[in-house]
């Protein structure tokens, strides 16, 4: 074929694939789970990505399309591709460059013929808006603003969580004119024929787009003009007069017009130990909830404006709803207003990357979302796991040739396990790939292609099989909480949060976990133990449904250490004694790690705990059966007790070990799928099994039945519940 014929080819295959009729996107709840449909077809929600960060963020550029191409081949046609306001809103120019968003388009579509996009929209202010419009910007209540030189989007290695120029997220003026920036832009791109590709607009923003604050996660924002002329609005909205202002915070300092943003001490420390009290925080209380709403309020004006302007039917998507591993800093950075943010009317999926506490990101571990994901299933909204740990190869990524060709066997069951975690339990992913601004692909690989391939192929016909919760343990989370606790590293966090979820997940047990808010919603009847997590804050209605629809049907319910101990009104001790139901005080500890002991079936287990709490807490009830006690003074920390019609399990610390709550969840009477310390998931009829020793197990089925199997040592495995039967 001569050169003339070639090149009439290749524009003939171009044009094929732009002159379809444009796709809509779309996500359903089709059998009994959230769906992404592409002109009303099911489509299993598996992605590709290539990175947002510079050297590799282009798609029509070498590596990241071979690396499209790659997916395409094993079978994923959804991608996602990012776009900053910086690349294509111009000093000085009044129209965006719509080209460059048609270009990054059409890169995939060169190699993936019938690609369907979904655009991760960056809507932060280009550099040249905040050098122009500093009064705008964020001023940090740690420091001085970063010197630095500004042209390309940050990213994680160079400054977005720095003390950086940027516009605030208070600012009006930038909501505005970004907003308008981004009608111009539904209504420019969905009119061209790469724009009939585009099936999503991802809308991002804050720190890596994902609507953390700015400063998050090692900075304090924000005082500046902006944040402060909102402050002063919301709390003239809630409070309306100085005097009602003033008997809140228990001061005559401020008024309605002179109050300030707590300085950065103000925000970290608190009144009653690690805990802080309405009666006597209610202004910085009042100012994280402040800063949360106008992150809410950003991120529903954003989505609005795709749905009102794309003129077709889109999905749109946020980053939102982050709970685990937030670097205990949830209240200035974290996500607390997951329910209006679920509900919202313009929002369809919500997504976060996986965990990267180590015990959940490592080999070994479940690598769970940093999400509540059955919360957003309950609303019929997707959840989608970022899967961004190709680094946890063991290969010098310096080294191009070996990170490509070498397999890594400790890798190859944390690409599955990545996958099979959101997907069994009705959720979707994308692969996220830093690896290309390496000149690679981090999963550029035959071997680890082959696997995803697997996956690719088994759940494309899962969308037809009908979801079901397989679970019997609920497990229940509360955002509202961390308002009440210090903004910085606590026991509250990575104890009670990260270690303790990580040690659930290997307990053998199937769980589904929920916001507190959303315990109505469920269908308690399916739960033989309900474990309350970090519920510090609790409303007199919410405390009245538990004590008359979960307090019942022989089940058992897990609190830990102070649940209930404000109702956002006040704070006290004597409002957790009547929900835990176990007589308990507080004490006195000079111990600053300690030790507890648990005696289980079979052995005496110790483990330790990052940092004592303070306010500590014993368990002085001689009519409830002790689970474990301090090890430097006996004092018990856990306890059971029976009721008529219920169990209580209290404990004053973060329970941990798979062993512990294997034994009180067979004790509650819930099935365990696998006695062993593996990550063992199991949700509409499948369950998978990661080892890292692997050997002999067995597999205890629902319907009686008991399967022998061996387990691989490094490996992921998955299975039919109905049988037993391997499926990969």
């Amino acid at each position: 074929m001569n050169i003339k014929a070639k090149l009439l080819l290749l524009l003939f295959s171009l044009n094929s694939a732009f002159a379809q009729t444009p796709k809509i996107g779309e996500v359903k709840v089709f059998n009994g789970r959230p769906t992404i449909f592409i002109n009303d077809k099911p489509e299993s929600p598996i992605f590709y990505s290539p990175t947002h960060a510079y050297g590799g963020r282009w798609s029509w550029e070498e590596v990241p399309q071979r690396n499209i191409k790659n997916f395409c081949e094993v079978g994923v046609k959804l991608f996602q591709l990012d776009l900053y306001f910086e690349d294509i809103w111009y000093k000085g120019v009044d129209t965006l460059d719509i080209a460059k968003a048609q270009k990054q388009v059409r890169g995939a579509l060169e190699v993936c013929e019938n690609a369907s996009v979904v655009i991760r929209v960056h809507t932060n202010a280009p550099f040249w808006w905040n050098e122009a419009n500093k009064d705008e910007c964020t001023e940090y209540a740690d420091g001085p603003m970063q010197d630095r030189p500004y042209g390309a989007p940050f990213n994680n290695e160079d400054g977005d969580p720095d003390r950086s120029l940027r516009a605030s997220l208070a600012s009006m003026k930038w909501r505005r004119e970004a907003g308008e920036k981004l009608i111009e832009f539904c209504t420019k791109l969905s009119k061209t024929k790469e724009g009939g590709s585009v099936v999503g607009i991802h809308v991002c923003g804050g720190v890596y787009g994902e609507w953390h604050y700015w400063g998050f996660p090692s900075h304090s924002a924000d005082v500046g003009k902006a944040m402060t002329t909102y402050f002063r609005d919301w709390l003239k909205r809630k409070y309306q007069t100085d005097k009602n202002l003033q008997t809140a915070w228990k001061t005559t300092k401020y008024t309605l017009q002179t109050a300030t943003v707590p300085d950065t001490s103000e925000r970290i420390n608190s009144k009653f130990g690690i805990l802080r009290t309405p009666e006597q925080e209610q202004r910085t209380i009042d100012y994280f909830t402040a800063q949360q709403e106008v992150v809410a309020e950003d991120i529903e004006y954003f989505c609005k404006i795709v749905k009102d302007t794309w003129p077709r039917k889109v999905m749109v998507g946020v980053f939102y709803g982050y709970f685990f591993m937030t670097f205990s800093r949830q209240a200035s950075g974290g996500h607390l207003l997951v329910e209006r943010i679920l509900n919202c009317p313009y929002i369809d999926y919500f997504a976060a990357p996986q965990s990267y506490w180590g015990g959940s990101m490592n080999l070994g571990g479940p690598g769970h979302s940093r999400g509540v994901i059955e919360s957003a299933t309950l609303r019929g909204k997707l959840w989608l796991d970022e899967v961004d740990n190709g680094h946890l190869q063991k290969q010098a990524e310096k080294d191009v040739v070996r990170q490509v060709y070498n397999i890594d066997p400790e890798y190859i069951p944390v690409i599955r396990r990545s996958a099979l975690n959101p997907l069994v339990r009705g959720g979707g992913l994308w692969y996220y790939d830093f690896g290309l601004r390496k000149s690679f692909g981090w999963w550029d690989n035959p071997t680890y292609l082959k696997n995803i391939k697997q996956e690719v192929d088994f759940f494309k016909n899962r969308v037809n099989v009908p979801y079901k919760s397989e679970a019997d343990v609920l497990v229940v989370w509360d955002q509202e909480s961390f308002y009440y606790v210090q903004d910085r590293w606590t026991p509250l966090s990575f104890d009670f949060i990260d270690q303790e979820t990580v040690d659930l997940y290997k307990s053998g047990a199937s769980m589904d976990h929920i916001y507190v808010f959303d315990l109505p919603k469920v269908n308690l009847k399916q739960y033989k133990a309900v474990v309350m997590m970090n519920v510090w804050k609790l409303t007199v209605t919410q405390k009245d449904f538990i004590f008359k629809n979960v307090y019942k049907d022989g089940r058992t319910i897990f609190w830990h250490y102070l649940p209930g101990v404000t109702d956002g009104k006040k704070m006290s001790l004597d409002l957790v004694k009547p929900l835990v139901k176990i007589n308990f005080s507080e004490f006195k500890t000079q111990v600053s790690k300690p030790k507890v002991f648990v005696k289980t079936a079979t052995d005496t287990i110790t483990y330790g705990l990052d940092k004592h709490l303070e306010p500590a807490i014993e368990i002085i009830d001689k009519s409830a059966t002790v689970i474990s006690v301090f090890k430097a003074d006996n004092r018990v920390c856990a306890a059971k007790k029976q009721f008529s019609d219920h169990t209580i399990i209290y404990s004053t610390v973060a329970l941990h070990e798979p062993k512990v709550f294997r034994q009180l969840f067979k004790e509650a009477g819930c099935h365990i799928w696998n006695e062993k310390d593996d990550v063992t998931v199991a949700g509409s009829g499948l369950v998978w099994i990661h080892t890292v020793d692997g050997g002999k197990r067995t597999l205890k089925l629902r319907n009686g039945k008991s399967v022998e199997i061996e387990l691989p040592r490094l490996s992921t495995t998955l299975y039919s519940i109905e049988t037993g039967e391997k499926i990969f």
